[in-house]
């Protein structure tokens, strides 16, 4: 192999590494935040939103009424990258919102008896 393409190959590796640690670092950003400032509630996931494409994702739109009693329904960034639903319709979720925003939200749990 030449050593041009065993530098492309590992510089190409060191970038997605890269990229891999940025996304995990700002999701844990993201969730350390929700657990210090977030407020909790309980939703439904109301449907599924597919996204086709390169890589097909699934993520729930869910419903929850904040503590001052706005109805919020939302998609979260809880997804996964195939065709099969992470949490289905009608599942039952626990989430913590930003009291700021409540569209900002993440799923804390799921209800699993659907399974």
């Amino acid at each position: 192999m030449d050593i041009e393409i065993k530098v492309f190959l590992g510089a190409f590796g060191l970038v997605v590494m890269a990229v891999i640690i940025f996304a995990y670092l700002k999701a844990k950003r993201h969730y350390d935040r929700m657990q210090q400032h977030g407020l909790r509630a309980n939703g439904v996931v109301v449907r599924n939103k597919i996204s086709w494409g390169q890589n097909t994702t699934v993520r729930p739109i869910v419903r929850f009424v904040t503590q001052d009693g706005q109805p919020i329904e939302g998609l979260s960034t809880a997804g996964v990258a195939f065709a099969m639903p992470r949490y289905p319709q009608g599942a039952k979720v626990a989430l913590l919102y930003d009291p700021e925003n409540p569209h900002d939200f993440t799923i804390e749990s799921a209800d699993r008896s659907y399974i």
